[in-house]
């Protein structure tokens, strides 16, 4: 009985919850992660009192990040990573974005490790969230949205190999980190081929309107992921399922009859994803002492601050270069503001891989904190920010336009 309680606090507080930021027009990620911290972790009510429930929400948690970088490897296009411009505006936004978290790091007094776990986190945009703005507001129609659209899909690259590095980081042994690439970049090759290889012979399968499709699906990517783990067992070195998973969704993509199922698997991945939140939030232990802590709401004033910048800094050369704007680059910067999904996924996949570095522990729950309370903030008003793009880059450019002949005076 506690069991089906347990899924009744999560099911009924996100559907709550997710229908408030629907009709208040907001990102429902936050609500989704406070209702965990608030509901479910031993910093709130802890009303997730049994740990069976506990461990399987988790698990169920798992597979939705799983299938938020199978679904992201559907979407993902090869074609455009060797065009100069997207190559261009790609890393551009990686240089300074990255660069922003990594400094600031260091100068709040993090450790290396730290230092880059906390850019890892703060660099990549929610595309969710972008994408979804770019739809609701109309904002395709920009000549930027195509520039916008390919930026969330470069941070998708990103993200794939900073997870690699990560999860070999944190096991214990920088030397693993060519192993796990290795062994990686092998099982990929292996998924790429037998799916190319087996196209011809699961395409009708994918066809059929019984439970067939998605059940092979999920064969797919669990079966795949197992392997990857047992790969890794056997190699003593770390190979992530979420990459496994991304370059599965990116083979499968290939395959014309799976493109009627992509509806059935947005749905899953919405489900799984916001359990995934609640179990973010519900396992956190969050740091209250830190929030009294002046140095800590320093540290997020400045995070925040910058990481707007940072992301303005970086539109702004995107828009000179690729569409001699700087105002339709201003509207990059705003539209990319929000932080969301994948800034937690790279937090999660950290803590759960710190194994090698026990010592690090008592920080990292601290940074946890830090990222939480920065992605609640940022996703808010990041929101605002794409949702007002054209208006704050008018505005900003008439700012502009008053100071600069003054400078000049």
């Amino acid at each position: 009985m506690n069991f089906l309680l347990d899924l009744a606090i999560v099911t009924v507080s996100c559907l709550a919850l997710g229908l408030a930021s629907k009709y208040l027009k907001q990102a429902s990620i936050p609500a989704y992660i406070i209702a965990g911290i608030i509901l479910g972790s031993e910093s709130g009510l802890n009303l997730i009192s049994s740990d069976a429930s506990y461990e399987f929400i988790s698990w169920l948690g798992k597979i939705g990040v799983i299938l938020l970088m199978f679904y992201i490897g559907l979407e993902f296009n090869y074609k455009g990573i060797k065009e100069p411009r997207r190559l261009f505006a790609g890393c551009t936004d990686f240089a300074v974005n990255f660069s922003v978290g990594f400094l600031l790091g260091l100068v709040i007094g993090l450790s290396l490790i730290e230092a880059f776990i906390l850019a890892s986190a703060v660099y990549i945009s929610s595309s969710a969230i972008v994408i979804s703005s770019l739809i609701e507001n109309k904002r395709l129609i920009y000549p930027e949205a195509e520039t916008v659209v390919w930026l969330m899909v470069f941070e998708d690259i990103i993200l794939a190999i900073l997870l690699v590095v990560l999860t070999s980081v944190m096991v214990g042994s920088l030397a693993m980190i060519p192993v796990s690439l290795a062994a990686t970049l092998l099982l990929i090759v292996f998924i790429l081929a037998l799916i190319r290889r087996l196209s011809n012979f699961i395409a009708p399968l994918f066809e059929r309107d019984d439970e067939i499709p998605i059940l092979l699906i999920f064969a797919l990517i669990f079966g795949f992921s197992a392997l990857a783990y047992l790969m890794g067992i056997l190699l003593h070195c770390h190979i992530s399922e979420v990459i496994v998973a991304f370059f599965l969704g990116s083979a499968l993509s290939g395959v014309k009859s799976f493109r009627k199922l992509f509806g059935t698997i947005i749905s899953f991945k919405n489900l799984f994803l916001t359990i995934f939140f609640f179990s973010f939030g519900m396992m956190f232990q969050f740091q209250f002492a830190a929030l009294n802590s002046a140095d800590f709401v320093l540290a997020l004033l400045a995070l925040i601050f910058l990481s707007i910048a940072g992301k303005f800094v970086s539109g702004a050369i995107i828009g000179k270069r690729l569409h001699g704007s700087l105002e339709t680059g201003l509207r990059v910067g705003a539209y990319t503001t929000p932080r969301g999904e994948f800034s937690v996924v790279l937090i999660m996949i950290v803590m759960e891989n710190m194994i090698g570095i026990p010592e690090l522990l008592p920080s990292i729950e601290l940074l946890l904190s830090l990222v939480v309370a920065y992605v609640i903030i940022l996703s808010i008003t990041g929101s605002f920010f794409a949702k007002h793009g054209d208006k704050i880059g008018k505005a900003m450019m008439s700012v502009a336009n008053k100071l600069i002949p003054q400078a000049h005076r």
